[in-house]
């Protein structure tokens, strides 16, 4: 049966690295308001949970393109609000007419199974209206790798776990990162949904208690990935603030690398999510809007930008070390 067992205690398995031993690792907190760099790096855009949010998501797209086409899009997760064709054929009106890298990869999330079709129907409902392949991927965006990660199986309602990755999956993602470290470059792994004890709203005394259960093979997940110090794992699903200091962190995973991986939230589109105070979460403002914008330099140094997409700033940055740094 996948999945911890009774007596697996996560904050035993998984460490968080802050200040200088952040530091240590290869991980850099920039003051608010870091510029963008120049010429010679491969960009990427990041939004999640549009959720048919559609008028965000039009200004979303247009102030990115103010900014610069970068050389591709990620819209990680819940782009739609049910899974309805009806919903992807509005979705994919506002991106068609709007500007935006001519790449665009998508994974999926929860929202893309809340209705009645076979999950089989769903994931082809997705595939179809995005141009993936399948819900876990590999894309060279100029020498940089983007990996996606998605279920293989149907959620089983709206309160989580839901996603089983399986064991194929597992296997394609262990030997890819194998690759990829040994060629010392960084590596993005996309998957719309959170890993506990780790990024704003599965971490801390206000998180919401029930993210920490997205993953029914969570075991093995973690074991990929924290042998990986050069992974750089973004999740959204959450909502929450890229204004909060655990929008980014390093993740230790025992009997892994002891330098971590670096986890990151990539914000949403449709309503900002905080803590209730109560263990759970409540909605805070529809009008916001936050993602990132993320620069991979041509030794491997890469920038990640928090920006507020409604303001047009930036909230705040990251600079991770090349993994052979």
């Amino acid at each position: 049966m996948y999945g911890p067992p009774a007596s697996f205690d996560r904050r035993g398995f998984l460490t968080t690295l802050t200040g200088s031993a952040a530091a240590a690792a290869g991980l850099a907190f920039l003051p608010a308001g870091t510029a963008s760099a120049g010429e010679g790096v491969t960009t990427l855009d990041v939004l999640s949970d549009v959720q048919g949010d559609l008028a965000d998501f039009s200004h979303v797209l247009n102030h990115l393109d103010s900014l610069g086409t970068a050389d591709a899009l990620v819209v990680n997760g819940d782009l739609v609000a049910n899974g309805h064709v009806s919903e992807y054929e509005a979705y994919r009106e506002v991106l068609d007419s709007h500007p935006h890298p001519e790449r665009v990869i998508s994974t999926i999330g929860n929202h893309e199974q809340y209705n009645d079709a076979p999950f089989d129907a769903q994931v082809d409902r997705f595939l179809g209206y995005t141009g993936m392949a399948d819900v876990y991927t590999e894309t060279l965006v100029g020498d940089v790798p983007l990996l996606t990660i998605g279920t293989t199986e149907p959620i089983a309602g709206t309160s989580g776990p839901f996603v089983t990755l399986g064991a194929e999956q597992l296997s394609w993602l262990d030997g890819r990162l194998s690759e990829h470290a040994r060629n010392g470059r960084p590596v993005f792994v996309f998957s719309h949904h959170v890993l506990p004890d780790s990024v704003s709203g599965t971490t801390g005394d206000d998180s919401a208690r029930f993210y920490d259960r997205d993953f029914v093979d969570e075991t093995e997940l973690l074991e990929v990935l924290g042998s990986r110090s050069g992974v750089v794992f973004l999740s959204g699903h959450t909502h929450w603030s890229l204004e909060r200091d655990d929008w980014a962190t390093r993740k230790v995973v025992s009997g892994g690398d002891p330098r971590g991986f670096t986890v990151v939230n990539t914000g949403f589109v449709q309503t900002l999510f905080g803590p209730d105070g109560r263990g759970g979460e409540r909605a805070i403002d529809g009008s916001a809007a936050q993602g990132l914008r993320i620069e991979v330099a041509a030794d491997g140094a890469v920038t990640v930008h928090a920006r507020d997409l409604k303001a047009g700033t930036v909230i705040r940055s990251l600079e991770i070390e090349a993994p052979n740094a």
